[in-house]
């Protein structure tokens, strides 16, 4: 025991006696490192489209009084309407054959910046690509076309796969539009359809498509042409003025004066007009029509394929609401045709 003390107090006082020498001399520096990559001010990618030209501002301001943003129906969110009718379903299958989401989109967002431009992918000039430039083809048909930048208008604004087209070759055989059908037809969008020519039951022949289906870029060309205000033109897509009640014609004078364009208008919806209203006529004679429907204007019953053919034309008609200016020649003969196969 007197020996661990003793170890003890020999520790302590080697230890109170123990000092740090002075420091050494200091060592050669090491080498610098590689110099890191000179960084970019935080909001220089912003600038790329929000300058001070309001070029984005001006853009929104035309497209806020648009179809797309007030009245597209984004609620209709299920899965075989959300490609048309919401932002999020539109990119799922755009760029694929499917018609319908794989679920349906919650917290839906009606057809914005977002849904057609690339935007805040790269924040740079490429956010402004479409996000469809490859041809489209049209879901009823499988038939397919390059409307160049107008292919992704005709992404929507073509006929459903809802219901089939009556078949041609066998004009008296039977088809069946049951109460469930009652919108039966191309449900709305047939426009890009209209402007080529196709998905239509097409009665005889003589059928010639207008010069419009060559305009370059198509839709874009016309419906977006320079601008009146914010109205018409521009991403308003509007071809009417509803404030001025005229036309906007900037699209059609790479073709056409402006008088000639709005004479030619004038002109052709008239004689649209009545050939529709012949033809709706005949369809409620057939039976098959009733224009005071409010859940959809077909009548549920057995008709003959020329009669739901001839009805699936006029609603084409309808819908595509140009009033023949689409396709002027090819509108014209198929209400023509149309008419003489029901008298």
């Amino acid at each position: 025991m007197l020996g661990s003390v003793a170890i003890v107090v020999s520790l302590i006082v080697v230890g109170a006696c123990t000092k740090e020498g002075p420091p050494g001399k200091d060592g050669v520096d090491g080498k610098d490192g590689e110099p890191g990559i000179n960084g970019t001010d935080g909001t220089a990618t912003c600038g790329v489209c929000h300058d001070n030209s309001e070029g984005v501002e001006i853009k929104t301001a035309q497209w806020a009084g648009s179809v797309h943003a007030i009245g597209g129906h984004n609620f209709e969110n299920r899965t075989t309407c959300a490609p048309c009718h919401t932002s999020q379903g539109f990119k799922e299958v755009v760029n694929t054959d499917t018609t319908a989401t794989m679920a349906a989109i919650s917290n839906p967002a009606n057809i914005n910046c977002y849904t057609c431009h690339k935007i805040h992918d790269t924040y740079a000039t490429g956010d402004w690509e479409l996000r469809k430039t490859t041809p489209i083809k049209f879901w009823l048909t499988g038939n397919t076309f390059d409307l160049g930048n107008g292919n992704i208008c005709a992404q929507c604004h073509q006929p459903r796969t809802s219901y089939a087209i009556p078949d041609v070759t066998n004009p008296t055989g039977t088809y069946t539009i049951t109460s469930s059908q009652r919108r039966f037809g191309p449900h709305y969008g047939s426009q890009g359809s209209t402007l080529v020519g196709d998905a239509y039951y097409l009665i005889g022949g003589g059928y010639i498509n207008s010069s419009h289906v060559g305009i370059e870029d198509a839709c874009v060309t016309c419906h977006m042409a320079e601008p009146i205000g914010y109205t018409a033109g521009g991403h308003s897509f509007n071809i009417y003025d509803s404030f001025e009640g005229d036309y906007n014609v900037a699209g059609c004078t790479g073709c056409h004066t402006a008088d000639e364009a709005l004479e030619l208008i004038e002109a052709f919806h008239p004689e649209i007009e009545a050939l529709l209203t012949e033809l709706g006529t005949l369809l409620e004679t057939a039976g098959i029509y009733n224009p005071a429907g409010t859940s959809g204007t077909a009548v549920p019953g057995d008709y003959t394929n020329d009669v739901a053919g001839v009805y699936w034309n006029y609603k084409s008609i309808k819908e595509d609401r140009s009033l023949g200016v689409h396709n002027p020649k090819f509108v014209k003969r198929i209400l023509e045709q149309s008419i003489a196969s029901l008298q």
